[in-house]
């Protein structure tokens, strides 16, 4: 493993937290090319970055369907914790996913204070303080709202809200929240609330029982002034919004069908995930589609393979409808 990604698992093993900067390292690699980072501004006057890259139709032959052109897939695609910037492994992360679904449009908003570039390896001040709950929320429904408000007239859309690690936290209280919304994806997260997962992981791991021992010491009472009090290099603001997402209720309330993936030796879910999530939300038949790759970690990247491609491959086929193939399920 490559040693800033081993040092970027261990600080969220340590935490408890979903490691973004894994999940963007499916080649451990850089995209060749670089995707234009573009400005959006929000109501209150501040900016956030974010990409847009347009997937046509590129890979038509007699092993492919013909892609249903009456349909675009509007894609929303909320990243992981951190202040590392998609950017830098853009486009490449999307190769797989190459039309037999339609035309494919791609937003991905940052997170404010992060760069097009940015690594990483440092997050500032002021990304620390505005790093919570009720920001992303606010801050994606009004960049979503805005988009979609584009679209015209003779299109038919399929709005889908991508929540990859951390941010499948957000996804389906943003899917909730537009009325347009029609798929929701679900990407190397454990199926369960953060604070859910964290406590299961803290009975596996030792130094993670110790790390649940202190947030919880350090939630009990709030501080006077929330956003400056860190905890595990988050602010109490942060982990107090997050305590009170009730996924498992978030997931139970949507109705469109979801997709949900992860790697089997992702060190950041619990092995039961599968089986636990089935149980308490009981999805009504073929509404959830589940595709666990096989040695994959958190990046879904196996000793041997890289899984992401084939992830936006099955992406592609879930949203042409096509039925699932080798490691997804309905």
């Amino acid at each position: 493993m490559h040693p800033q990604l081993f040092i970027c698992l261990a600080r969220c093993l340590q935490a408890g937290l979903a490691c973004f900067c894994l999940l963007l390292q499916p080649a451990l690699a850089q995209s060749s090319s670089v995707v234009q980072s573009l400005s959006f501004r929000f109501a209150d006057g501040a900016y956030a970055n974010y990409f847009y890259l347009d997937k046509g139709i590129h890979s038509q032959s007699s092993f492919v369907p013909v892609a249903d052109t009456g349909y675009e897939n509007w894609i929303f695609v909320v990243g992981g914790s951190g202040c590392a910037s998609m950017g830098r492994y853009l486009p490449g992360y999307f190769r797989g996913l190459e039309g037999e679904s339609g035309v494919s449009r791609i937003w991905l908003l940052q997170k404010r204070h992060v760069g097009a570039q940015d690594d990483g390896s440092h997050c500032s001040s002021v990304f620390v303080q505005d790093d919570h709950f009720s920001r992303w929320q606010a801050d994606q429904l009004e960049f979503i709202r805005f988009q979609l408000a584009q679209v015209p007239a003779n299109k038919t859309i399929r709005v889908v809200v991508m929540g990859i690690s951390e941010g499948a936290e957000l996804a389906p209280v943003l899917a909730l929240a537009l009325p347009a919304a029609t798929h929701l994806v679900l990407l190397a997260h454990s199926g369960d609330g953060a604070m859910g997962t964290y406590q299961t992981l803290a009975r596996a791991y030792a130094h993670m029982h110790t790390g649940w021992k202190q947030l919880q010491a350090a939630l009990s009472k709030e501080p006077a002034d929330p956003d400056q009090t860190l905890i595990h290099g988050r602010s109490w603001r942060y982990w107090s919004e997050i305590r009170a997402v009730d996924h498992i209720s978030n997931l139970r309330a949507w109705k469109g069908p979801v997709l949900w993936a992860y790697g089997e030796a992702d060190a950041l879910i619990p092995k039961d995930a599968k089986d636990k999530l089935q149980q308490i939300v009981k999805p009504m038949p073929g509404q959830w589609r589940t595709c666990v790759f096989p040695g994959a970690d958190h990046g879904l990247r196996s000793p041997d393979h890289a899984y992401l491609p084939d992830l936006m491959w099955q992406l592609d086929r879930w949203l042409a409808a096509f039925p699932p193939l080798d490691l997804c399920q309905d």
